[in-house]
This record gives structure tokens, C-alpha cells and sequence, in this order.
């Protein structure tokens, strides 16, 4: 007895969920299975190249990888919802054509962008993506940023996470304007100093220094933040100690201030020191 066909009779977002758990591969292999199957992977809204795909590709042949990531973004029909890149485990060397990918995504109006490459080599981030109108989360890991002199901001952008990320140094302060930005996370980047982020809807910082002078200056523009969480590595006495006065007065309408690695100057009747490994503090 012939069985019924169930799955293609799915509604389409069903569907589509169903194939965003599966790897590229998996997913593309579906085309066989019959003339209604034939377009369904290719129009995804959600391109996801993980560590494993890209690992397997690249062990085959540079050709191979270039090859077949060129294919799925040729065949793909559509917008692009998210478009997630792990290099994480190769080298740049091995592929030329990453520009080339991003800057497909960027026109095929990307609204969650993904970028993660290798530790050792950083790569220098396309200027053409903070142009890119429609982003509404960027997560960059191991990236070197040089901000064009025309960047305005992000006016979508409600998430942004960045991780030893390198701001490369400028002559004036770049202001950054997001305007509906809600999460932020800065975790061990260099040349924050050089930003000036302007937010007036932030509620979560994240920010993580590899050095004990926290520079929050670059954050004074966020009035309300209600989480803020700082970390440090390698603690060492600073030149100058942050108090908790300070900090409060500079973000008032904070409601949890998590403090890890930290040492921090509380004023009472007499005045102390609070040095913790890990402190929350509810306000």
C-alpha cells in the first residue's frame, strides 16, 4: 500500500523549520525527491554554514569549499533572514571569496548577521556591512573593524555582540547611533576608547576588558541601561579606582550591576574596599 505523503502537505513555515535543522548538505539532497521539493531548500531564509560544514568542505579541496558555498548562494531564492559564517577552525588563505559571500548576504537584505573566523589571523570587516540597512543582530568574533567616516550608525540593529573584536585607531571619536539598540556585549575587544555608542533604549551591557582600567566613557550616552555586567582578566591595582557613587551616578536607572574580577571603591560612614571574584548587586 502506498503511503501518504504527510510532510509536503505541511504548512510552508513547518516546513521551513524542519529544514533549518538540518546541515546545508541534508537539506540540498531534498531537491531529489520530487518536482515540489526541487526549490524549497534553495529558497530558506535562514543560511547557516557551521564549523563542521565548513571543516568538512575545506578537507576536501579549497576548490571544493569555494566552489560549493558559491553554488548555495547562486541557487538561493529570496531574502536572507540569517546568514550565520564559522571559519573558526580554518585559515583565511583557504578562501578569498568570504567578501564575495557577505557581500551577497548584505544585498539580499540580511537582518541577522554571524561572523566567526579563526583566532589567528582576524579578518578585516567589509565596510559595505554598516551600510547594510536592514541588519538587526551582528555578531562578530575575531574581526578587525575600521569604520567608514560615512557610518551613521545602525537604525535597526536591537543586538550586537563582539568578541576580540579590534577597532583600529582613529583621529576623532566615531560616534555610533543605535537608536533601537536593546543588548550589548563587548567581550575582549581593543580600541573601544575610539567609540562613542549612543543608545537611548540600551538595557543590557555586557562588557569584558582583558585590562583592570575599565573605560566606560565610550557608554555615557546610554541612560537606560537597567543590566550592566563588568569583568576584567589579570587583575592588577589601577591607577585609579572606580567607585560605586560613580558608577551609579553615571548610569542611574541601573537595576542589576554584576561585578566579577573587580575591585571597587564603596563609600559609607567610613570608606572601604569591595574586591570580589563575583558580586551582584540588585538596586
Amino acid at each position: 500500500m502506498d503511503k501518504e505523503d504527510r510532510i509536503s502537505y505541511l504548512p510552508r513555515n513547518v516546513i521551513d523549520r524542519i529544514f533549518e535543522l538540518l546541515p546545508v548538505e541534508d537539506a540540498a539532497r531534498t531537491s531529489i525527491l520530487s518536482t515540489k521539493w526541487r526549490y524549497i531548500w534553495a529558497a530558506l531564509p535562514n543560511l547557516v554554514l557551521d564549523n563542521p560544514f565548513c571543516n568538512k568542505l575545506a578537507l576536501r579541496s579549497r576548490h571544493i569549499f569555494e566552489q560549493t558555498i558559491d553554488k548555495i548562494l547562486l541557487q538561493h531564492i529570496g531574502d536572507i533572514v540569517t546568514f550565520d559564517l564559522d571559519m573558526s577552525g580554518l585559515q583565511l588563505s583557504l578562501c578569498p571569496a568570504i567578501d564575495r559571500w557577505i557581500l551577497y548576504a548584505t544585498r539580499n537584505s540580511v537582518k541577522k548577521l554571524k561572523l566567526n573566523m579563526p583566532k589567528d589571523s582576524p579578518f578585516k570587516v567589509p565596510s559595505y556591512i554598516f551600510n547594510c540597512p536592514t541588519l538587526t543582530k551582528l555578531k562578530l568574533f575575531n574581526c578587525v573593524v575600521k569604520l567608514p567616516k560615512s557610518f551613521l550608525g545602525f537604525q535597526k540593529l536591537t543586538k550586537l555582540s563582539l568578541r576580540k573584536v579590534t577597532f583600529e585607531s582613529t583621529t576623532e571619536i566615531c560616534v555610533i547611533n543605535v537608536p533601537l539598540l536593546v543588548k550589548l556585549s563587548l567581550i575582549k575587544c581593543n580600541g573601544t576608547q575610539y567609540l562613542n555608542i549612543v543608545s537611548v533604549g540600551l538595557k543590557s551591557l555586557h562588557f569584558y576588558e582583558s585590562r583592570c582600567n575599565l573605560d566606560l566613557n565610550c557608554f555615557m550616552n546610554c541612560k537606560q541601561l537597567t543590566c550592566l555586567y563588568l569583568e576584567v582578566d589579570n587583575y592588577s591595582m589601577p591607577a585609579e579606582r572606580i567607585t560605586l557613587e560613580k558608577l551609579l551616578i553615571s548610569f542611574a536607572t541601573l537595576e542589576v550591576l554584576a561585578l566579577c574580577s573587580f575591585e571597587l571603591e564603596v563609600k559609607f560612614q567610613r570608606r572601604s574596599l569591595l574586591r570580589s571574584t563575583a558580586c551582584i548587586i540588585y538596586i
